[in-house]
């Protein structure tokens, strides 16, 4: 039986032996109603894998798509399985797309989605707090706070949803919970997911009281009772102009490699934002990089301080203070031509 996965990078998932810990992978239909022209495909077919990377598909995507077919390739199938690279023959191989009733197919694949209108409409809503219980045999979810949160409105006898929007769903579970209901935390995600109408890929990560990471306490206005306002993790966006339609699309766990010299990024810093341009991104991305952080700032749920700044970066001229929010930064990366598709191709699939 063929199965095949698509590579998005709005959030973190683990497959099976950690494959794509910089990717998440969507299992869909194995169809051409599946395919897009924008986002990269990994059709599995056992012993064989192939890497469906078309024309409107991004760098980073691409390298992680075979990065993550490697590793299935040598992990999960002991170097059993052997990896096709389809990019400029995307359109032409015939074992491909035999699984899609043949190249006619071609013809109804769908263009690359607009992403971007679907994430600043998700954008926009507010961050909302809700109470679980299932005491009457279903699940009751009931909304206790939206926008600014504190942590007086988490009650530790009880289980709450936490919406995010973009920052993803979170389940927390109070201390004096019960084991059925710490049991039932991902399914209330899940149901959850399916009340709003949220996509499949959604991260819904659990959260037990008194260990909360960051990814959750940065959501509360205040927390540790009041006292002192928790850390906040940056966060990079990738925006990229495909076709006159401007995609934006988040990158989790980044460092510098994240960085794509085709594209403008946007790194949030809470204080700062910084827009950093590549130098090979299109005139149309540079015009609309500023406005598109303004859109960002203005529209973002994520409690910040009145006076946050936009910065403008270019590539090659990063400043220190850019700088220090990656774990560690190569000046001499941007030089070279390591990081191109092809390149890539060779250091991951040379014997």
């Amino acid at each position: 039986m063929s199965l095949m996965f698509k590579l998005l990078k709005r959030a973190e998932l683990e497959r099976h032996s950690n494959c794509c810990s910089v990717a998440i992978q969507l299992l869909v239909e194995c169809s051409n109603e599946s395919l897009n022209l924008g986002d990269v495909f990994i059709l599995d077919l056992g012993l064989d894998l192939y890497v469906w990377t078309p024309p409107e598909s991004g760098r980073l995507e691409r390298i992680k798509g075979m990065a993550c077919a490697r590793n299935i390739a040598q992990e999960e199938r002991h170097g059993k399985a052997q990896v096709h690279i389809l990019d400029s023959d995307w359109d032409q191989d015939e074992t491909f797309w035999s699984h899609f009733g043949g190249t006619g197919a071609l013809e109804s694949i769908a263009e690359a989605k607009n992403d971007d209108e679907n994430y600043w409409k998700r954008n926009s809503e507010q961050v909302a707090l809700y109470r679980v219980s299932d005491t009457s045999g279903a699940v009751d979810i009931e909304k206790v706070a939206q926008g600014e949160l504190k942590l007086s409105d988490l009650d530790t006898k009880d289980a709450f949803i936490l919406d995010a929007v973009n920052g993803g769903i979170f389940v927390w579970l109070g201390k004096e919970c019960d084991i059925d209901e710490r049991r039932s935390a991902l399914l209330w995600g899940e149901k959850y997911l399916k009340q709003k109408n949220l996509p499949p890929w959604t991260q819904v990560t659990s959260v037990m009281e008194g260990v909360e990471p960051t990814s959750f306490t940065q959501w509360f206005g205040e927390w540790d009772e009041g006292r002192k306002r928790r850390s906040f993790e940056p966060r990079l966006y990738q925006v990229s102009d495909k076709r006159g339609r401007l995609a934006v699309e988040e990158i989790s766990n980044f460092d510098q490699k994240s960085l794509d010299g085709d594209d403008v990024m946007i790194l949030d810093a809470q204080n700062s934002i910084y827009v950093w341009i590549g130098a090979g991104a299109n005139p149309e991305e540079k015009d609309e990089a500023e406005n598109t952080a303004q859109k960002y700032l203005q529209q973002g749920a994520l409690p910040r301080p009145g006076d946050t700044s936009i910065e403008v970066v270019h590539q090659g001229e990063e400043t220190s203070a850019f700088k220090k929010f990656f774990r560690s930064w190569d000046d001499n990366l941007f030089q070279s031509e390591e990081r191109s598709v092809e390149n890539m191709k060779k250091l991951l699939f040379s014997q």
